[in-house]
């Protein structure tokens, strides 16, 4: 084998290892590359945690897959590779002389007389993924040369394998978040920067359609008819953009309806566009969590639910529950019979108990309750 296609060989193989990541059927072809650059008789690659069947991987060349997965052969292998570190290599011998108690089972595997190479890739508690190759009656030379062979590639292997489990955690993370956010209870919808809808919850959708003309959600994404809560959204979403460790919230009110919203804003770090699992956030695009409620809405909370979170007296309670319903002070000092003045040193009372100055930090905090309130 010349040294230029011996190069190209392993480069091929590298690029094959990478492959397993997005098509873990490549790993026959990476075998089958595998024994060809190290000139081996046959070849595999085995992980296993224990010797259970069912938590048994195996690519072969060369070799009977039900052979290499005997009881006897696995246990064997075992043995053989128990004390060895990750990245270590052994040569076993499989001879007639070899008396220790694993050469006659891989005898019975790979053949009656050669050197099995195994080279130890993964190691993580009892789960252990390793190469190994056969050679009948080799030279020594020949054995180093296909040894160094095998470590040219450990690293790919090491690589492709942490590229393999941080996929396997992003999509776990991806389907619980997810689920979660199926079953929020906040109307929530998962954005893009220029406001389409990747996901929406249930609570989302019921929320657009009680919201009138405000909002439309459709194919295209979320189109807002008040300029106030557009203006609010994407000023969030921007800020979320820029600090993405940050959680954006702000009170929104509309000038033509006096309506008002409490919107927050989170970033959402989550995906890759190599990451092939269909939920919400297979894209590398950078998505946002949107949520939305209507504070005219906002039938959650109640006056008791306010006094004893926040430590108000009954009527303050009723006073915030009140605001936090859409009700102006001016509307609440009327149907309550009192002058415009003692709702204002009610309500100054109440936001000196939260320790709060402005009435939107304490709609803010408001709906920061109303989040956690089923």
């Amino acid at each position: 084998m010349s040294d230029a296609y011996q190069d190209k060989l392993l480069l091929s193989l590298i690029q094959a290892i990478y492959e397993t990541v997005l098509l873990p059927s490549a790993w026959d072809r990476i075998v089958a590359d595998l024994t060809k650059l190290a000139r081996a008789e046959s070849g595999a690659i085995l992980g296993f945690e224990g010797l259970d069947n069912k938590k048994i991987s195996l690519a072969v060349k060369g070799v009977q897959r039900s052979a290499l997965l005997d009881v006897d052969t696995l246990s064997a292998l075992d043995d053989a590779t128990l004390a060895m570190g990750l990245g270590a290599i052994a040569t076993l011998p499989v001879t007639l002389a070899n008396s220790a108690p694993w050469s006659s089972a891989l005898r019975r595997c790979f053949g009656e007389d050669g050197k099995l190479l195994v080279l130890l890739v993964s190691k993580e508690g009892s789960r252990r993924i390793f190469v190994a190759c056969f050679f009948p009656h080799a030279a020594d030379n020949h054995l180093a040369i296909a040894a160094e062979t095998l470590m040219k590639v450990l690293p790919h292997f090491q690589t492709a394998f942490a590229l393999q489990k941080a996929m396997v955690n992003e999509r776990e993370k991806s389907t619980r978040t997810e689920r979660a956010l199926r079953s929020c209870a906040t109307s929530s919808a998962i954005v893009t920067a220029d406001l389409r809808v990747k996901f929406a919850n249930r609570r989302f959708g019921r929320f657009v359609d009680a919201s009138g003309s405000f909002i439309e959600f459709s194919d295209e994404g979320l189109e807002f008819q008040d300029e106030e809560l557009q203006s609010e959204v994407e000023d969030l979403i921007e800020q979320a953009r820029v600090n993405k460790h940050d959680h954006h919230l702000r009170w929104a009110k509309s000038k033509r309806t006096g309506v008002s919203w409490i919107v927050s804003v989170d970033f959402l770090s989550f995906g890759s566009d190599t990451y092939r699992f269909g939920n919400v956030f297979s894209s590398n695009e950078p998505s946002f969590l949107l949520t939305i409620r209507e504070l005219s809405r906002n039938t959650l909370l109640t006056p008791d639910d306010i006094k004893t979170v926040f430590g108000l007296t009954p009527t303050e309670a009723a006073l915030v529950h009140s605001l936090a319903n859409g009700d102006a002070p001016s509307d609440i000092a009327k149907r309550r019979g009192v002058s415009k003045n003692t709702v204002h040193n009610q309500l100054a009372s109440a936001m000196g108990r939260l320790g709060v100055r402005r009435q939107a930090q304490l709609l803010s905090s408001l709906a920061v309750l109303s989040f956690f309130t089923k």
